[in-house]
């Protein structure tokens, strides 16, 4: 079955229920960044995360920077925003409160 592509209302409210999450209207995009204490801790929860994924067959964007992750996520089959990336936003940001909150640095800026 093929995702279905939510509007902008929809697209809205989705981003409104995320922690911090932010929207690139135009390209349909939602992202987030984390600042871990260490890169072996940015390559844990990368691994994490990839694995999350997979198990909801859905594949985001990763780009690390050292210590510093982004995820980016989009539905590629429809080119735009699913209700699955919100699901998995909100999966991954679980994931971080349980695993990795006590290893966040929130001292240092977010990746451009």
């Amino acid at each position: 079955m093929r995702a279905e592509k939510l509007n902008a209302a929809h697209i809205q409210d989705g981003v409104a229920k995320l922690d911090a999450w932010t929207l690139d209207a135009i390209n349909q995009i939602i992202e987030k960044t984390w600042t871990f204490d260490s890169f072996p801790t940015a390559m844990a929860f990368f691994a994490q995360a990839g694995a999350l994924a997979e198990r909801l067959d859905h594949h985001p964007e990763f780009l690390s920077t050292d210590t510093r992750m982004r995820v980016r996520l989009w539905t590629h089959d429809v080119n735009g925003l699913t209700r699955l990336d919100f699901e998995l936003a909100a999966a991954i940001d679980a994931l971080v409160t349980a695993e990795f909150s006590a290893r966040l640095n929130n001292t240092e800026p977010p990746c451009a």
